[in-house]
């Protein structure tokens, strides 16, 4: 539902906390008044319906994210973990008001918090503790205004998260995206020291305005919040994997202030410096290489991983691992004779990972280590980063369907909607459109481009190692084509990515990344 132009004032009104046991379901009726809903741990399949339209729609909330029940729908919400979920709903009236600064195109009318039907859930990093706040005002007498203004505050900024979420930038002009991609590359590699933005503003050769909305544009993120994510992120290993001290970790990447490191620190963290280090300084050893992608995430990187069929021969692989002295042993299902084994050497979490999602996964290895704030965090950046991929997509894409196929040595295969690794990050995330042949079926594998050519799609886009040449790539192209191409065939995209498909947090970001810079390269 796009915004209606109006203008519309919030107003908090209340908090309700629920605790919804294991396994359990729980039904909100319908109320006079939206509500934000806040999963603080755990995972829910939440279900809306509205009496008035008749409609209903449904999605799974994980921690750390939040979702609008608009007036006058009921919510039905289960619990799909084994512990508790502690569910917090703030409730909020909207009203349209005459006195707003701003345009009124801009601005989410009375009507979008009451007649908004579909499910949908969104992240902020501070989340948690704004709802800790809402919650105290339980205890609360009501003689505290400053609390009301603070959960009133809390409210707009929630508010401001889902508009953003939705909404969609205004596209700049196309000379500014090379610009903006040597900015990228300048900081990541000088973020250990002074980066003045300003100034890189001013170099852009067109106004401040015009460079950071182009900057936001092209990936997702003002250039203040990019350099402090990649600044963070560096902080995350160091922390992990050296023994420095905070001073000297907070100088490294660019912080000459350690106090206000720290603060930053644990405001987009939930930890502080230290309390990470004490729970990711540990010698983590992984049975398979899926999950090394999601410890990166957490900004750890396993002492030692093994890749598949170590199961076949065992013997010396547990030599291996006993002698590197794991701290923890992650490993995807194993016999229960070769668990006992693994627990021999350190205690063992078993994933069973295809079973449920990576989103899921990464926050279990989080709680798991006492990162689950880290884990959300990372999630929460990842969520903006597939909003602002959707639009380019979107924009070069429309609603044409796509067929995505993946190029190796001997055999391309083609996949479908039953492919879980690539229809999460494509065909969901991404919010490609795959041909109707290809929904029910997983992948097809086909032995040349030929064959291909022959399905029925006038769109293609090839994911390739990153030592595929453009000769490589004009000749897919010529040969998708057809010996007498057709001009209906309208694009073909070549994808290149230097990582195994692991169904991680890390492939499906680099991913993502690799899709919008093609996008983007107009390629």
């Amino acid at each position: 539902m796009s915004m209606q132009p109006a203008q519309a004032a919030i107003t908090y009104c209340s908090t309700a906390r629920q605790t919804i046991a294991g396994g359990q379901q729980f039904h909100i009726e319908e109320q006079e008044n939206p509500c934000f809903a806040i999963i603080s741990h755990q995972r829910a399949a939440i279900t809306l319906s509205s009496s008035r339209t008749g409609l209903h729609s449904s999605g799974k909330a994980l921690s750390g994210e939040c979702f609008l029940i608009p007036a006058g729908s009921s919510c039905m919400l289960v619990n799909l973990a084994k512990q508790e979920l502690p569910l917090t709903l703030i409730y909020f009236k909207a009203a349209d008001h005459p006195g707003t600064p701003y345009s009124t195109s801009d601005i989410p009318s009375e009507e979008y918090w009451y007649a908004r039907q579909e499910f949908l859930s969104f992240r902020m990093p501070q989340l948690r503790s704004w709802a800790e706040d809402f919650q105290a005002g339980l205890q609360s007498d009501g003689s505290d205004p400053s609390l009301f203004y603070l959960q009133q505050s809390h409210v707009y900024a929630i508010a401001s998260g889902l508009v953003q979420h939705i909404g969609k930038p205004a596209q700049p002009e196309s000379h500014l995206l090379n610009y903006v991609g040597y900015v990228q590359q300048f900081m990541m590699e000088h973020y250990s020291v002074h980066v003045d933005i300003e100034e890189l503003a001013r170099s852009s050769g067109t106004s401040a305005s015009r460079f950071y909305q182009s900057f936001r544009w092209q990936t997702g993120l003002s250039p203040h919040k990019y350099i402090t994510k990649i600044r963070l992120d560096a902080a995350l290993r160091l922390l992990a994997h050296t023994s420095s001290s905070i001073v000297g970790i907070a100088h490294s990447v660019g912080y000459p202030d350690e106090y206000y490191f720290s603060r930053l620190f644990k405001k987009q963290m939930g930890l502080s410096p230290t309390e990470y280090a004490s729970c990711a300084r540990k010698r983590i050893a992984t049975m398979t290489t899926v999950f090394d992608g999601d410890l990166a995430a957490l900004g750890i990187t396993p002492c030692l991983s093994f890749q598949r069929g170590w199961q076949d021969n065992p013997a010396p692989v547990l030599r291996e691992l006993a002698a590197s002295k794991p701290e923890l042993i992650l490993t995807g299902p194993v016999s229960p004779e070769l668990h006992g084994e693994l627990s021999q050497i350190a205690p063992v979490v078993m994933l069973h990972w295809k079973k449920y999602s990576w989103k899921e996964r990464l926050l279990d290895i989080g709680e798991r280590l006492g990162l689950t704030s880290v884990a959300e965090r990372w999630l929460a950046g990842y969520d903006l980063k597939v909003e602002n991929a959707r639009i380019h997509v979107k924009n070069h894409l429309g609603n044409e369907p796509v067929l995505l196929v993946e190029v190796g040595r001997n055999c391309c295969r083609v996949y479908g909607m039953k492919w879980k690794k690539m229809k999460d990050v494509f065909y969901d995330d991404l919010q490609v459109k795959p041909p109707a042949t290809m929904e029910q079926t997983s992948f097809i594998e086909v032995a040349s481009v030929a064959e291909i050519e022959a399905m029925d799609c006038d769109n293609v886009m090839f994911l390739l190692p990153p030592s595929a040449t453009a000769t490589t790539c004009r000749e897919l192209e010529r040969q998708w084509r057809g010996a007498e191409p057709r001009s209906i065939r309208k694009r073909c995209y070549f994808i290149k990515h230097d990582s195994e498909q692991h169904y991680n947090a890390s492939v499906h970001e680099s991913l993502v990344d690799h899709t919008v810079h093609h996008m983007l390269a107009g390629r």
